[in-house]
C-alpha cells in the first residue's frame, strides 16, 4: 500500500486529504485506519480495475469511483522529423514561462471532468485550479517534472507537454493541453511526437502515458503512433465525518 498525505490538496481545498494506492493483498480496513488516525477529510484512492474486490471492500466503506484511468505504453520511442505547420515553434519551457503557463492550463483545463470536478463536494472553482497550478509547479520543481515542452505562436503558449523520468530507461508524459483558440491544428499529436524525441534525445526510450477512459480523441492519436493499452485504474474518493 502506498499512502501519504497530499500538501497541495490541502492547501487548494482547505481540508486534509490523503492519496493512496491499493493492489491485491492490501488491506482497506487498513487504509481506513490510517486515514482516520490521520484526521483525513477526503482520501483519493487508485486501483487496478482487476481487483474487484477491493473496490466492493472501498464502497462498502462509502467510497465512490470518480474516474477511470488508462495507461498507454511504447516499448521503443521513434524519432520524428515532422514540422509544425506555419507560425508554430516547440522550444523547451523555461522557469519564467511558469506564470504564462498557469494561465493557459488554467483555460484549457477549466471545468475538465477530471476526478476531482466529478465529485461534487468540491467547489468547482477549486478545482479548475488543479491543472494549472501543477502546469505552473512543473516549470519550476523538478520533483514535478523534468521537462516541459511548449507549443508557441507569436509568442504565445499554443500547447504545453509536461515529462516525468520514471525509470533509467522510462519516461511519462503526464499533463498535456492545447488552449482552446488553437486545437485542431494537430497540436497534441505533434507534442507526442517531441516527447519522444525529447526521450531519444535524453537516453531514453520507453514512454507511458495516461487519461481518462473517456478522452477517446486522444487515445486514438496514441494508437496511431504505436501505443498500446497496458493498464487501467479506478480512482476513488472517501470522505469521513
Amino acid at each position: 500500500m502506498n499512502y501519504g498525505i497530499s500538501n497541495i490538496d490541502r492547501q487548494r481545498f482547505g481540508i486534509m486529504t490523503a492519496k493512496a494506492s491499493l493492489k491485491g493483498g492490501d488491506s482497506v480496513l487498513e487504509l481506513m485506519k490510517k486515514s482516520k488516525r490521520d484526521q483525513i477529510k477526503l482520501l483519493i484512492v487508485r486501483v487496478p480495475t482487476s481487483q474487484l474486490d477491493i473496490t466492493t471492500q472501498l464502497e462498502a466503506e462509502g467510497a465512490f469511483i470518480v474516474d477511470t484511468l488508462v495507461y498507454y505504453a511504447k516499448s521503443k520511442a521513434d524519432w520524428y522529423s515532422d514540422q509544425l505547420i506555419d507560425g508554430y515553434i516547440v522550444r523547451l519551457a523555461k522557469f519564467e514561462d511558469a506564470n504564462r503557463l498557469e494561465d493557459i492550463a488554467y483555460e484549457t483545463f477549466k471545468d475538465y471532468k477530471g476526478h476531482y470536478h466529478a465529485d461534487d463536494n468540491l467547489k468547482k472553482t477549486d478545482c479548475n485550479q488543479v491543472y494549472s497550478s501543477w502546469a505552473a509547479n512543473s516549470c519550476k520543481e523538478q520533483d514535478v517534472a523534468d521537462a516541459v515542452l511548449l507549443i508557441e505562436k507569436d509568442d504565445e503558449i499554443a500547447a504545453f507537454a509536461t515529462i516525468k523520468v520514471k525509470h533509467k530507461n522510462e519516461i511519462e508524459g503526464v499533463l498535456y493541453g492545447v488552449s482552446p483558440v488553437h486545437r485542431h491544428q494537430g497540436l497534441h499529436l505533434h507534442l507526442m511526437k517531441a516527447s519522444q524525441n525529447w526521450a531519444i534525445t535524453n537516453g531514453y526510450s520507453r514512454m507511458i502515458t495516461s487519461t481518462q477512459i473517456t478522452n477517446i480523441a486522444v487515445q486514438k492519436n496514441w494508437i496511431r503512433l504505436g501505443f498500446e493499452l497496458e493498464s487501467s485504474f479506478y480512482t476513488f474518493h472517501k470522505w469521513f465525518d
